[in-house]
């Protein structure tokens, strides 16, 4: 039972992508998994770990801290995704480090196990070739809004992305299905924690934005910031 359930999460892998069945089942006995709560670091910024993750369930949040003590948000993920796979291809310590922003699932896998699969099976190779390709094209675009985009407008633009990603149906519009602080918040689009509340509190009374168990729900408005869910039909 166990080995099926752990099937099922890793055939929803991204590393998994159009991979057989027999495929999945070779290499499924190598993963372990892991439960972490929420707001528990996994791995530090500078670790040596050896070690490479694939999210069942939750979020992760990963980060890097800054030599003048701020942290900036890399990336969220969610189920499916992969983290920590640069310590595959080369002895490198952690560049960022990583925490749940949620209670969480894990399947963990060594480096060198993950290594020989890779190279046991192209089709594992090409979607992790695919996969860090999506993950530098989508740093490649949070650098340009920060080169050119006020804060008010790479705010508007993290919640368009964040809809897109975690947008869930409902009732009154879109909600956000990720907890958020704004400090989360103010390290996604580099500005200060103070300046995400001022800005948060302008948009609810502006009617942009509403908050529903501390998630964000954007209304089906035709200014603001666009729902991009339909809602479920009622």
């Amino acid at each position: 039972m166990v080995s099926e359930n752990r099937i099922w999460y890793l055939r929803r892998s991204r590393l998994f992508e159009r991979a057989g069945d027999e495929t999945i089942a070779s290499c499924e006995h190598l993963f372990s998994q892991k439960k972490y709560r929420a707001r528990t670091l996994i791995f530090e910024q500078g670790d040596v770990g050896r070690i490479v993750y694939l999210v069942k369930t939750g979020k992760i949040r990963l980060a890097r801290a800054t030599k003048d003590g701020k942290e900036l948000t890399i990336a969220l993920l969610g189920p499916g995704d992969i983290f920590g796979e640069e310590v595959v291809f080369s002895d490198v310590v952690r560049s960022s480090f990583a925490t749940c922003l949620e209670e969480s699932l894990l399947c963990v896998v060594t480096a060198a196990d993950l290594y020989g699969m890779l190279n046991r099976y192209p089709v594992l190779a090409l979607n992790v070739a695919k996969y860090l390709k999506e993950q530098r094209d989508d740093a490649v675009a949070i650098a340009e809004d920060f080169a050119y985009l006020r804060v008010p407008e790479r705010l508007e633009r993290l919640l368009e992305r964040l809809s897109t990603d975690y947008g869930t149906a409902h009732e009154e519009g879109t909600l956000i299905d990720v907890r958020l602080t704004h400090a989360d918040i103010a390290s996604l689009i580099g500005c200060s924690r103070e300046t995400v509340s001022t800005l948060m509190m302008q948009c609810v009374r502006e009617g942009r934005i509403a908050m529903r168990e501390n998630r964000i729900l954007l209304p089906p408005t035709d200014g603001g910031y666009p729902s991009t869910v339909a809602p479920e039909s009622r």
